[in-house]
């Protein structure tokens, strides 16, 4: 049998990539969905344990399980700050209340300000305009990525406020 190794650290050279700004577009983007889907993950196992605790069944490896995920979404959260530090918007972003380097990431990767010249062109580009229709056969007229995360920067601007 294999022995499983841990979650690995963030490395500096890792960082220097990211730093110096190798870390591109699509795999930011990439990542953001990891982070999202892995804060999934880290909530249903540990949802999981907590019922297991209560009936009293056994749950050690759904805690391993469940810290292995959150050292993953811990990496990922730093791997996604330290490029939006290398952008000047995504430095802007974070200094918003409610925004942090997982939203700010997004934004970056998901909105290409030289194809939407207007406030307006982001949010028909996010989905959030009334008058577009997604017809049957049809691609999608809207980021569906983008959508989802101007609903999580909503509900994370609700939380922040008063």
């Amino acid at each position: 049998m294999t022995e499983l190794n841990g979650i690995t650290k963030l490395t500096r050279d890792l960082r220097k990539v990211i730093v110096s700004e190798e870390l591109g577009i699509d795999e930011a983007r990439y990542l953001v969905d990891a982070y999202y889907t892995m804060q999934g993950y880290r909530v249903a196992s540990g949802n999981q344990v907590k019922a297991l605790k209560k009936s009293g069944e056994p749950h050690s490896v759904l805690i391993w399980y469940a810290e292995q995920a959150d050292g993953m979404e811990g990496q990922i959260l730093r791997a996604l700050d330290a490029w939006t530090n290398t952008k000047a918007l995504g430095r802007w972003a974070k200094s918003v209340t409610g925004i942090g380097p997982v939203i700010s990431a997004g934004l970056l990767a998901n909105i290409d300000i030289r194809k939407c010249p207007a406030a307006g062109h982001v949010w028909a580009f996010a989905g959030l305009d009334p008058t577009k229709r997604w017809e049957k056969g049809q691609k999608r007229p809207w980021n569906a990525s983008l959508k989802r995360l101007c609903w999580l920067l909503g509900e994370s601007f609700v939380k922040v406020s008063g």
